[in-house]
């Protein structure tokens, strides 16, 4: 036998051997149990895929253009049909073994998985049928396989760099979701498109890479092998910021090397993000001016919101000298040449002092004279800024009667008119500004002047505020301030609305406030027990606002001992049970280490007395964010101890149970005890298990998370 064909033969029985292999394997795939050199051979599957790709592609070639050698195409198409479909075989062999490595979930890799397999199945085929002439089916074949193949090698990339790495260019950068920086939350909307683009793909539900996942706050909380992946309680040791801070040649180097790595910027705003308590609910207005995190953040939405401009940017020497106590001069954005102008100081505002703009006239492209006192002759003043764009002239006094001086302004695009007491001939050269796109004349005049503008300017969006058409319509809710909402006395609870005429219903025994069942507020409230506060206003004309709600707790005995029965979560443990009798409230944003939360076990505690204890209620103050996994508890079930009885169950309550996701809340579930010899008292609040078929995490166990108990 010519040497041609041993190896030929070689290589046929080495594909019916690696077919019944792979055949096996995939069967029991759930039930493999590798040896550690199986392990070396699987991790070997990324260096060993790249042969049988452009292998496959050149056979194809050589197929379908089978003139292309001459003489010896045939045998050079067997040569590399053959060969790639060995290495295909190792290639899907070495992925078998890959993926049963802990760290890789089925249902994360299946689709690579079997267009793999098809790959290599299809093209056994297609070998077979080719050998036996029947071109037509081995044509067929052939273009099933490239297809497959780029399927393949598309999933491939998808599980190691991320969703649609592949596709991901053509995307236009207009189609990507985008947020006001006066909207934005720092973790939302700065510090989670980066995890997304550059961690999510090895800590994600269908692969989690040393036991984290990233793709959801409380993963992020929980952390993984080796510790919290931010620790509340030593931000500085916190995982992520020690591993994407190591050097980018060390083995623990985050992202790894030869994955996308976190640009300057981007690893300076995590770390920032990190080191300033790691807020995950917090809006980017609510941090300080001062902030590094903010600073680096206004950047990221100056490059997505600002605008280009023809000229030049003013002399920064020039600016600094046209800011004073009246005047605020500013860039739009970092960067920008163009510049928004604020006036101050009603009493000390001079118009004449615009004219001192006319060294930056070119770049000013916002102006701000709110409650300034104006004219209408101060308009021709206005009028010599070429680029302005945006114009507010609230509250200025101005009847507007010489608005056309502003008609040639071609940027103006928002102008700002309300609460002045416009004419009509005001409202007669508006009908010029057709290059307006947002026009505010909000006044209870004019309704019939408003209307007819509408119809002439139908490109521009008009509001001309509230107007009387019957229509009802609803009241924002009302605002409760207060200092502490524990105390160890009395509290004291200030309501108030910015509508000053309208009536405030509240309830202090945590019903709903209507016309029937209520307190009308008239002074401050003051709360000398537990208390779930809710208020609405109410006016004539106008719909019942929403609710506000508040909880207060007064907390006037403490136990002398205490004991959990389980330790709550790594990631939600606070200060331990301390963290319940210390008389500061956890907020809506659970990651700071005010809260305890409990997945896998019940919070369960013990508390005891020196001496016995009269004692008239005891309250737990919970979370409920339905949304991170944190419901009710399903069960609380409060016990008491006596000088002369032992244990006693005294209350059980089952909360009800939401249907839907609903916005962060405080809730308090109180017993009444009224017992005068009290020794020792025993809680227990139990997690939903399993989550209700309505929750995207169906199935699952929920949390319970607790942060004071107040014993009265």
């Amino acid at each position: 036998m010519p040497q041609n064909q041993k190896i030929f033969a070689i290589l046929e029985n080495s594909l019916i051997a690696l077919n019944g292999l792979i055949l096996i394997l995939v069967i029991g795939q759930d039930h493999i149990q590798l040896p550690s050199f199986l392990e070396v051979v699987g991790r070997m599957h990324p260096l060993l895929l790249h042969f049988p790709i452009v292998m496959l592609f050149l056979a194809a070639l050589l197929f379908w253009f089978p003139d292309a050698l001459g003489a010896n195409s045939k045998v050079a198409m067997k040569w590399l049909l053959l060969s790639a479909l060995f290495f295909t075989g190792i290639t899907v062999l070495a992925g078998l073994f890959l993926s049963a490595e802990v760290g890789y979930v089925k249902e994360d890799f299946e689709n690579h998985q079997w267009t793999g397999l098809l790959v290599f199945w299809l093209g056994t085929l297609w070998y077979w049928f080719w050998v036996k002439e029947k071109l037509s089916i081995a044509k067929g074949l052939s273009l099933m396989v490239l297809v497959l193949v780029l399927a393949t090698g598309h999933f491939g990339a998808s599980l190691t760099h991320g969703e649609d790495f592949l596709f991901a260019p053509l995307k236009s950068v207009i189609d990507m979701p985008q947020v006001s920086f006066e909207e934005a939350l720092a973790f939302e909307h700065v510090i989670k498109p980066i995890l997304d683009q550059k961690c999510i793909s090895c800590h994600k539900a269908g692969k989690i890479k040393g036991e984290l996942r990233m793709d959801e706050v409380q993963y992020i909380l929980k952390g993984g092998e080796m510790g919290p992946a931010i620790d509340m309680e030593d931000l500085e040791n916190s995982q992520i910021l020690i591993h994407i801070l190591y050097d980018l040649e060390d083995e623990y180097h985050m992202p790894p090397k030869g994955k996308p790595q976190l640009s300057e910027t981007e690893l300076a705003l995590i770390q920032n993000w990190i080191l300033d308590s790691a807020y995950f609910e917090k809006k980017l207005t609510s941090y300080s001016p001062e902030s590094e995190f903010i600073a680096l953040a206004k950047e990221k939405f100056a490059s997505q919101e600002s605008k280009t401009y023809s000229f030049k940017a003013a002399n920064a020497k020039t600016i600094a000298e046209l800011n004073n106590d009246y005047r605020k001069v500013v860039a739009t954005y970092p960067n920008s040449p163009g510049l928004r102008v604020t006036f101050f100081g009603k009493n000390q505002f001079d118009p004449n002092t615009i004219d001192e703009l006319k060294k930056v006239k070119d770049q000013v492209v916002e102006l701000n004279f709110q409650n300034m006192p104006m004219k209408d002759g101060h308009l021709q003043k206005i009028a010599n800024f070429p680029n302005l764009e945006v114009l507010n002239l609230n509250f200025t006094g101005m009847e507007g009667n010489n608005l056309g001086e502003l008609k040639n302004l071609k940027n103006l695009t928002h102008l700002s008119l309300s609460g002045n007491p416009l004419s009509e001939s005001a409202f007669e050269s508006l009908k010029d500004f057709s290059q307006l796109k947002n026009l505010y004349v909000w006044t209870n005049k004019n309704a019939d002047a408003i209307a007819a503008l509408k119809s002439q300017l139908p490109e521009t969006n008009i509001e001309g505020g509230f107007q009387d058409n019957g229509t009802l319509y609803q009241l924002n809710a009302p605002q409760i301030e207060f200092e502490k909402s524990i105390f160890t006395d009395k509290a004291e609870v200030t309501l108030k609305h910015p509508i000053g005429t309208v009536k405030i219903f509240y309830t202090l025994d945590n019903t709903i406030p209507d016309s029937s069942n209520n307190q009308v507020y008239s002074g401050p409230i003051s709360l000398d027990k537990n208390t779930t506060l809710r208020a609405r206003a109410f006016a004539d004309g106008w719909l019942g606002s929403t609710e506000k709600q508040a909880v207060f707790f007064r907390s006037k005995i403490q136990p002398d001992s205490y004991k959990l029965t389980f330790p709550p979560s790594e990631s939600y443990k606070g200060k331990g049970a301390l963290t319940l009798f210390d008389l500061e409230k956890g907020d809506e944003d659970f990651g700071k280490g005010k809260w305890l939360g409990f997945q896998d076990t019940p919070f369960e505690i013990q508390m005891n007395f020196k001496s016995p204890q009269s004692i008239q209620n005891i309250a737990f103050s919970t979370l409920a964010a339905e949304g991170s996994h944190i419901f009710p508890p399903s069960k609380v079930e409060v016990w008491i101890k006596t000088q002369n009885t032992d244990w006693k169950l005294i209350d059980t309550q089952k909360p009800e149970q939401p249907t839907s996701n609903r916005d962060r809340m405080l809730q308090m579930y109180e017993t009444n005890i009224n017992q005068s010899d009290v020794t020792a008292i025993k809680a227990k609040l139990t997690p939903i298990n399993p989550l209700p078929k309505w929750h995207p995490g169906a199935g699952g166990k929920g949390w319970v998370f607790i942060d004071e108990i107040l014993i009265n």
